[in-house]
């Protein structure tokens, strides 16, 4: 019996019975088997059940929530259907550049937590020095004209008191 390759077990059937047949089933087994481990690890398949769309979607629907505690009313506009679909138009830019939604969102995954937990504390701060501002400004336009410091300037003529012309007889 010569070598055994596809195209022979293509035209003649191997029995499972005849122990040089099932050597050879064997063989073309693990020739199958080596194969699609080095297509796999060329081009690995994605694991079942993970959708890579939504995964990438987590990215934008995490920055909403966080948008939204400063800016309440993008809560909306951060929704899951929303997220899902920006996630749809990703999944294809990371397949066609070879990025995993996975090992992003693990490589930033810190930064991203810091920035969640930095909110609470940015937002409070920011509206509050904001107020004051506004405060400042209210009581600034409520005082009498008298009040204001308006001090003239003498380095301009402009700025000098009225007055103080010659007449030239």
């Amino acid at each position: 019996m010569g070598d055994i390759n596809e195209s022979q077990t293509e035209k003649t059937k191997l029995d499972p019975n005849d122990p040089l047949d099932r050597i050879a089933m064997e063989a073309m087994g693990e020739e199958r088997a080596q194969a699609q481990a080095d297509a796999d690890f060329i081009d690995p398949p994605t694991p079942p059940g993970i959708d890579p769309a939504q995964t990438w979607g987590q990215i934008p629907f995490m920055l909403g929530k966080v948008l939204s505690m400063a800016l309440p009313e993008l809560a909306g506009v951060y929704n899951e259907q929303a997220c899902y679909q920006w996630g749809v138009g990703m999944a294809a830019v990371s397949e066609k550049y070879g990025w995993d939604a996975g090992e992003v969102i693990g490589r930033f995954g810190p930064e991203i937590a810091l920035a969640v937990a930095s909110v609470p504390l940015v937002v409070p701060t920011y509206q509050a020095i904001k107020a004051r501002r506004e405060a400042k400004e209210r009581e600034e336009k409520a005082r009498p004209r008298e009040e204001k410091d308006i001090t003239p300037s003498t380095d301009h003529p402009m700025g000098q008191a009225p007055g103080g012309f010659v007449d030239p007889a």
